[in-house]
């Protein structure tokens, strides 16, 4: 079972097995609200797919794919199987799997080049731009990996190891540190605490329309992301077997969103560069991943199944207020480029990154 991807799995093509695992589920649902009556066509997956398509609709999920890409999949087995790994573990099970996982994964890297919005917080107060930027890292973080100058840092001073001073000179690497803007000089690891509460003050004294929006959605994703923590394949491994193994063999997580302060600066070099290489060596970790154990009591299931449904929703009501900063950002880089006559940069894809299309 697999959903809402499902188009390569219909019911009719299923065995009783791979039915049951939705019809507990799906039950769970109903009792909880989330799947409906109507929703039954016949099929525990399509019901099951229903129901969760539409809480994912009702919790922000159309706004945040304008700017987010990727999936999250409902799926009775730890990872994605092909139809002939499928067959072969159906051979192998005594009886219709106990779990079902929620996974997601960023197929590419949200483009979000900050520059050009710094100055309009700047002219607000001098810490504005240190605080957003620590508090909109900080909740990003706890839906997917981000790549921002403190992963090109790190990654331009292990690549400057062993350069001699002219491969310095035509390195973009040294070019992360000496490329930082002024106002984020000496703040870049601003306490995302300190952050929100300079963000609370400011808020009232915002004078510019920019500024405020910026800041309204931001402190709206924060109150999703509040008391969130990020559901890392690897808090699961003590409860599922295999899955240590299966992640010992994985190559990394890929990241949701690259924050630059331009498309075509030293941050963008440094990751076009870092992620070529992601994924040579095994598959890419899930960015989440979320277990739902069916061998229990109803009130129990339903208890879990609230706790895992109220983390997604969160995660999309989140991404969706992100959405919205991230669309005004790259409207502030836009006119930046017209004023100075640019074109905009494109990345690279994301075993890698993604593409901003325009």
């Amino acid at each position: 079972m697999t959903v809402p991807n499902i188009k390569d799995i219909r019911w009719r093509y299923c065995t009783r097995w791979d039915e049951k695992p939705a019809a507990s589920l799906g039950i769970s649902l109903l009792r909880l609200g989330i799947c409906r009556t109507r929703d039954w066509t016949g099929s525990a997956v399509d019901f099951v797919e229903r129901g969760f398509k539409r809480f994912c609709k009702e919790n922000g999920s159309e706004d945040a794919r304008k700017i987010w890409e990727g999936d999250l999949r409902i799926m009775d087995h730890m990872v994605e199987l092909t139809e002939q790994e499928r067959s072969q573990a159906r051979a192998e099970m005594d009886g219709p799997a106990q779990r079902v996982f929620i996974a997601g994964d960023f197929s590419a890297a949200a483009s979000i080049p900050i520059g050009a919005t710094l100055p309009h917080l700047e002219r607000e107060d001098k810490l504005l731009p240190a605080a957003f930027c620590a508090l909109f890292v900080h909740d990003l973080w706890k839906w997917t990996r981000v790549y921002d100058v403190s992963d090109a840092l790190a990654y331009a001073e292990m690549g400057m190891v062993d350069m001699d001073e002219d491969q310095l000179r035509d390195s973009c690497y040294p070019q992360v540190n000496a490329e930082i803007p002024q106002c984020l000089n000496g703040r870049l690891k601003m306490n995302p605490s300190r952050a929100l509460h300079l963000l609370k003050a400011m808020q009232p004294k915002l004078r510019g329309s920019t500024s405020r929006q910026l800041v309204g959605h931001l402190l709206e994703m924060h109150e999703h992301s509040t008391g969130r923590q990020h559901a890392w394949p690897h808090r699961l491994v003590q409860q599922i077997p295999g899955l240590e193994e299966f992640l010992e063999d994985c190559d990394g997580v890929g990241p949701g969103a690259l924050i630059s302060w331009y498309e075509d600066d030293a941050i963008t070099a440094c990751f076009n560069e870092e992620m070529s290489y992601l994924g040579q060596n095994g598959p890419l970790e899930p960015s989440l991943l979320l277990d739902i154990s069916l061998d229990q009591p109803g009130q129990m299931l339903d208890r879990q199944v609230t706790q895992v449904f109220d983390h997604v929703g969160a995660m999309l009501r989140s991404l969706a207020s992100a959405a919205k900063i991230v669309a005004i950002i790259r409207e502030l880089y836009d006119e930046h480029l017209r004023q100075h006559r640019l074109k905009s940069g494109v990345q690279t894809e994301p075993g890698a990154s993604g593409i901003r299309y325009e």
